[in-house]
């Protein structure tokens, strides 16, 4: 009975050990270790595999030198590096994405910008899109002048235009005013035809606030 159960423990260290991924990476025999290799592996096993021998190869090193088994463990070590590399860069990109978020809700709760007329008009061979803009102080400060972008889209937030706008003129706090302003046209532009040829009706006004600076100094950015 021992003597049964020895043999049948020395037959799977051997089986064991002459697994294709104890194998030593050769150029020679990759193909049929490959071939051999998808008996043991899953698809995305295979795929890793794959890849990290790719991607050694990129860094020129030498396979030669590596099991089969040794290459799998870097590919997953690298996939747990790289996961780790993802997961920080998309919870940087979510608190960049709150920090400009509530940049904007900050500008906006101080100014507020939009077109409520739009018009055409040539002068001295000249063609102009014409806008009549109305600006909201909605702080408690004067301002002195205000920077951002106006933007046109469709109906369906497909943009059209944008405009950098910027006003230097006082704006009382708590009060509106109204400004002119024109943009010169070009034919040839898919988004100035657009907009000179679209009713305002059918056109929406987003309002980008970039910096508000104010009388006594202070500056939101």
């Amino acid at each position: 009975m021992k003597k049964i159960i020895f043999i049948s423990l020395i037959t799977a260290l051997t089986v064991s050990c002459s697994s294709p991924l104890n194998k030593k990476f050769s150029e020679k025999t990759a193909e049929k270790d490959m071939n051999q290799l998808k008996e043991k592996l899953d698809s995305t096993e295979l795929m890793l595999l794959a890849g990290t021998m790719i991607r050694l190869k990129l860094q020129d090193k030498d396979l030669e030198d590596m099991t089969y088994q040794e290459i799998l463990d870097d590919g997953e070590k690298w996939k747990t590096e790289q996961e780790k590399i993802e997961t920080e860069q998309r919870i940087l990109a979510e608190k960049a994405k709150k920090k400009e978020a509530q940049r904007i809700r900050i500008l906006s709760e101080s100014v507020i910008v939009t077109c409520y007329e739009k018009g055409f008009s040539k002068s001295n061979y000249e063609d102009y899109i014409t806008y009549k803009f109305a600006i909201q102080n909605k702080s408690d400060k004067e301002i002195r002048a205000v920077k951002g972008q106006i933007e046109f889209t469709n109906l369906f937030g497909d943009k059209i235009k944008s405009l950098n706008f910027v006003y230097d003129k006082p704006i009382q706090s708590k009060s509106e005013t109204t400004w002119d302003a024109t943009t010169d046209y070009n034919q040839f532009n898919d988004g100035d035809q657009t907009l000179k040829n679209k009713d305002l009706e059918d056109i929406k006004v987003i309002w980008k606030p970039e910096k508000i600076i104010f009388f006594d100094g202070s500056i939101i950015e």
